[in-house]
């Protein structure tokens, strides 16, 4: 039973190792290089040089909701920090933070929007973003301390995010180090030159990135339920 359990885990935890590599080198394949104008790896039917936007005309950014302890609530509106990111999924966690819906003065979550953690303790988890997901109406902001994103490609601006491009951006703009707080302004971002195809070729990238996270995210699940199932067993079967 024990080595049916663990060829189980293994040949998942392989898996989405090889999807985890797949993705990475297409993030470095499907977005130009600094300084170019077109990517390495091209979808059928693509041919042109991006064009050369800001990236606020591709993402309209917001800042967070600044809220007192008074306003926390056992039950209320869900206010979305650093910890809801894990690695490139959006996670919901048992010890978040909810406060009055009448603190609340900033527009509300919605889904596909882009969360990106714009402050933190710890600078190397300055930037990092993800896609909000099953997010019920009203229900769920994000704090002072994160940025969100609004695009009408959302898949593809969050894997731009995911690009060399964006990485470069967090190395040169990022303020952080000796104990100072890590802290990525919103107009550095805004601002930053970036390089996007048609709609259409957005939406292609987009997609297909939309569809490697979702496999990602279901072997990351499968993986865990089974370490889950072997623990419980271990715990069960043996004095």
């Amino acid at each position: 039973y024990f080595a049916n359990l663990d060829h189980l885990i293994t040949l998942h935890q392989r898996k989405l190792e090889k999807l985890k590599i797949v993705k990475k080198a297409m993030l470095e394949n499907c977005f130009p290089k600094n300084g170019e104008k077109v990517p390495k790896f091209r979808f059928s039917g693509f041919t042109g040089d991006w064009e050369q936007r800001k990236f606020s005309d591709l993402v309209e950014t917001r800042r967070g909701l600044t809220y007192k302890p008074a306003d926390i609530r056992e039950i209320g509106v869900r206010v979305l920090r650093s910890s809801n990111i894990d690695e490139d999924c959006f996670v919901r966690r048992s010890d978040d933070i909810f406060v009055d819906v009448n603190a609340i003065n900033i527009g509300f979550a919605k889904e596909n929007d882009i969360l990106i953690t714009a402050a933190n303790g710890s600078s190397r988890l300055v930037g990092k973003h993800t896609i909000l997901s099953d997010i019920p109406d009203k229900s769920t902001v994000h704090g002072g301390f994160m940025l969100l994103g609004t695009s009408e490609e959302a898949y593809f601006a969050n894997a731009l995010m995911s690009s060399t491009w964006y990485k470069k951006f967090i190395d040169l703009y990022v303020l952080g180090g000796n104990g100072a707080i890590g802290n990525l302004n919103k107009r550095d971002l805004d601002e930053q030159d970036i390089f996007i195809p048609t709609k259409k070729e957005q939406q292609v990238i987009g997609n297909y990135f939309a569809n490697l996270d979702h496999l990602i995210t279901l072997h990351q699940r499968k993986l865990e339920k089974l370490k889950i199932i072997k623990k419980s067993f271990l715990e069960k079967m043996f004095v």
